[in-house]
């Protein structure tokens, strides 16, 4: 479960450009799991950006494959390490446009 969710979190930090918000949906994530990948992330989008935006970006990472995967989907990703590269893609795709502006 790390190991993706470091690959998520790392993929998550690649797309540091521009900010996106998305209004709460009910959630998809399994128990424990969201926080997971937040808490993930944000330590690796720290190392680009200060702690308050990697989070940022790292909620909306979230909200973001909340609104685009199933629980079932989410799960398999978070527990599986060999999980398709369709789905990987599909997380990735679903993150892309949650971005931040760097400090300069």
């Amino acid at each position: 479960m790390m190991r993706f969710t470091s690959t998520l979190a790392i993929a998550a930090t690649l797309s540091l450009l521009s900010l996106g918000a998305q209004a709460a949906a009910p959630s998809n994530w399994p128990a424990g799991a969201r926080d997971a990948f937040v808490n993930d992330c944000s330590a690796a989008a720290s190392q680009n950006v200060d702690a308050k935006t990697a989070k940022a970006h790292c909620d909306c990472g979230a909200d973001k494959i909340n609104a685009e995967l199933s629980t079932a989907e989410i799960k398999e990703l978070m527990t599986n390490q060999n999980a398709s590269p369709e789905l990987k893609n599909k997380a990735v795709a679903a993150i892309s446009s949650c971005k931040v502006v760097k400090k300069k």
